[in-house]
C-alpha cells in the first residue's frame, strides 16, 4: 500500500530539571533545548501548516506551557514560561503528554500523535514508566527523543528504549550545532504504511489496540434532566437526533427509558439507534464515533442485543432511579494493585498514577479517584457507569 502521510498532533516535551541549566552546552543545556524546540516548531509548520503543536515541561512538576496550538508566535512565546526545578520526572510528564494527546484522539480520529522529547537523561522514573510506555505504544503514539550529553552511555538510554517500541526517533548530540540542526529534522512527518482514517474501509483491522480504553461512554440522563423531562409538556419525551423520533423504531421505548446523550455535543440519541450506527460504523466492537461531533464512544454490551434480539422487552439499561433497588458500594482497591489497573477513571477519564485512592464499584467494575467519586456523589448519589445508587 502507499505510504501516507496525515495531520500531526505532537506534543513537545521539555527537559527543565536542575542539571539542563549546566553550561557544557552554550549558553546552558536549557536555552539549547529551547532553542531546538523553536526550530521543530517553525520547521513544523513549513512542512505543513495544519499539524498542531502543544508543549510541556517537566521537572520536579509538570507544566503546561501551550496548548495546541497552530499559532507559531504563540508557541515559541510560551517558552519563556519554563522554570527550572528539581529532577526530571520522566513517568509523570510522559503521562501527561499522553493525557494532552488522548483529549484530541477523542474528539476526531484519523490523525498521526507524536511525543518530542528533548533531554539531557538525568531522569526520575519508577517501574511504571514501563505501563505508560506500553500505553503510548497500544495508542500508536510514536515518542521522538533528542538526548544531549557528552559522557553519557546512551546504549542503555530510558529514552531510546522507548523510542524504539514505539516506533520513534532517537538521537543523541554533544555539541550545540547537531542539537539546533535536530529540531529541524525531527519535524519531518511520519509515513504511514496503512490509513487509519476513519472513513477508511480498513479502519477497523488498522485501529491501535487500546483504542476502546479512552472511549467514553453516553452519557445517562441525570435525575435532574429526568425531572427536567417529566415537567416539560411532553412528559419524559426528547427527539433521537438519529432516528428524529420520540419512540426508538427497534424497541418502541421512548427516550425516557433508552435515551443517552455524547458526552461531548450532548446531542440526545436513543441506545438501540445508538448500537445501530455502531454496527454500521464501529471502530471496534462497541467502539464507535458521534455521527454528530466524532467523539469517540463506548456502548455498553448490552446495547448490541437491543438490536440483535429485535425484542420488545423492557431494555437492561435502566436508568439512575432513587427506588433503592438499583444499589451498588464502593470498594477500596489496596495501594500496590493500583498500578495494575488498565483502565481510566469514570468520573475524570484520567489513568491511575498511585497519587490518589481509588475505588471500584462494586456493580459494574467501574473505577474512580477518591476525589472524584465524592464529586461525583454530591452530584447524583449514583455510579456514573451503570447508575446504580451508592449506598
Amino acid at each position: 500500500m502507499q505510504d501516507l502521510v496525515k495531520i500531526e498532533d505532537s506534543v513537545v516535551l521539555i527537559d527543565s530539571s536542575r542539571s539542563m541549566v549546566r553550561k557544557d552546552f552554550k549558553p546552558s543545556r536549557l536555552l539549547v533545548a529551547l532553542e531546538t524546540a523553536k526550530n521543530f516548531i517553525h520547521e513544523k509548520f513549513i512542512v505543513d501548516p495544519k499539524d498542531r503543536i502543544a508543549i510541556l515541561s517537566f521537572g520536579a512538576t509538570i507544566k503546561k506551557l501551550c496548548s495546541f496550538s497552530f499559532d507559531e508566535e504563540q508557541l515559541v512565546k510560551s517558552l519563556e514560561k519554563i522554570q527550572v526545578s528539581g529532577n526530571g520526572l520522566l513517568d509523570e510528564g510522559l503521562a501527561f503528554a499522553i493525557q494532552f494527546l488522548v483529549g484530541e484522539m477523542r474528539k476526531l480520529g484519523g490523525k498521526t500523535s507524536r511525543i518530542f522529547i528533548i533531554s539531557d537523561n538525568k531522569l526520575e522514573y519508577k517501574e511504571k514508566i514501563q505501563k505508560t510506555i506500553g500505553v503510548a505504544k497500544g495508542l500508536g503514539i510514536y515518542i521522538d527523543a533528542c538526548q544531549l550529553g557528552k559522557t553519557q552511555d546512551y546504549s542503555q538510554s530510558i529514552l531510546k528504549k522507548m523510542v524504539r517500541l514505539t516506533g520513534g526517533q532517537f538521537g543523541f548530540f554533544n555539541n550545540s550545532k547537531a542539537l539546533l540542526n535536530a529540531g529541524m529534522s525531527f519535524a519531518s512527518k511520519k509515513e504511514l504504511k496503512t490509513s487509519t482514517d476513519y472513513f477508511s474501509p480498513d479502519k477497523k483491522s488498522d485501529l491501535a489496540p487500546l483504542i476502546s480504553e479512552i472511549a467514553l461512554q453516553l452519557r445517562r440522563p441525570s435525575v435532574l434532566d429526568i425531572r427536567l423531562m417529566m415537567s416539560s409538556r411532553d412528559r419524559g419525551q426528547e427527539k433521537c437526533q438519529i432516528c428524529h423520533s420520540v419512540k426508538a423504531p427497534i424497541t418502541s421505548s421512548d427516550f425516557f427509558s433508552e435515551g443517552r446523550y455524547c458526552p461531548s455535543c450532548e446531542r440526545p440519541m436513543h441506545l438501540s439507534c445508538a448500537a445501530m450506527w455502531a454496527k454500521k460504523t464501529e471502530y471496534k466492537e462497541n467502539i464507535f464515533r458521534c455521527p454528530f461531533c466524532f467523539f469517540l464512544l463506548e456502548l455498553p454490551s448490552a446495547a448490541s442485543k437491543l438490536i440483535e434480539e429485535k425484542t420488545e422487552e423492557e431494555p437492561k439499561i435502566k436508568l439512575i432511579d432513587e427506588s433503592g433497588i438499583n444499589t451498588t458500594k464502593m470498594a477500596s482497591i489496596p495501594e500496590y494493585d493500583i498500578e495494575d489497573i488498565n483502565s481510566s477513571c469514570t468520573y475524570c477519564h484520567s489513568i491511575f498514577l498511585g497519587d490518589y485512592k481509588v475505588f471500584q464499584c462494586q456493580k459494574c467494575g467501574a473505577y474512580y479517584h477518591e476525589p472524584c467519586l465524592k464529586k461525583m456523589h454530591s452530584e447524583i448519589k449514583a455510579c456514573r457507569a451503570c447508575g446504580a445508587q451508592i449506598m
